[in-house]
């Protein structure tokens, strides 16, 4: 399905992991599930519903689909991310996860975002984003229990807000909007 960091009983990283949080943010949009596919899987443009990329460069020969690999600048002090495409699944689901560096371990680390479009109707569909993160360690476990969820929600639902803007124009962002929100913290 989507790549996961992989840990044996007895290995280091498994010593040191005490949970796996995940967050989802769902809502229904008014577009086809073509539609919306279409502005997802165009990575060279995702900056237009990803507010915190402000640029994106391939860093693999290919532009689409599993193994895919790129480049994101974030913010006004240019820092760069690469991700790579772990999860393609036309027109249903695309999964981004960073390429880190093995020695590349924090309290927490972001694992994947998961994007998942479902057909409600001919004109609407279900639009999901996860965040999977791991956590090491307590300080990993204490930032994961009071602070990664809220703060990956915020980041989620601005890019439901973005790609749902795209569709419906007028649309205007609400805050808080509990209905739509699930966060599943395993």
């Amino acid at each position: 399905m989507y790549a996961h960091p992989q840990s044996r009983a007895g290995s280091t990283l498994a010593k040191h992991r005490l949970t796996m949080p995940t967050t989802s943010v769902s809502r229904v949009i008014k577009a086809p599930q073509g539609a919306i596919w279409n502005v997802l899987s165009d990575i060279e443009h995702a900056d237009r519903w990803n507010k915190a990329w402000t640029s994106i460069r391939f860093t693999s020969g290919q532009t689409h689909g599993t193994g895919t690999t790129f480049r994101a600048t974030m913010g006004d002090e240019g820092d760069a991310f690469d991700f790579e495409i772990c999860d393609w699944v036309a027109p249903e689901r695309i999964a981004f996860c960073p390429i880190r560096a093995p020695e590349e371990l924090y309290s927490i680390t972001l694992d994947s975002h998961v994007f998942e479009v479902r057909p409600l109707t001919e004109g609407d569909s279900e639009v999901t984003i996860t965040a999977r993160a791991s956590a090491h360690g307590v300080k990993g476990r204490f930032v994961a229990m009071f602070f990664w969820s809220c703060h990956q929600r915020d980041g989620l639902n601005s890019a439901l807000d973005a790609i749902q803007s795209a569709f419906e124009p007028g649309f205007v962002p609400e805050r808080p909007d509990s209905e739509h929100i699930t966060t599943i913290e395993e």
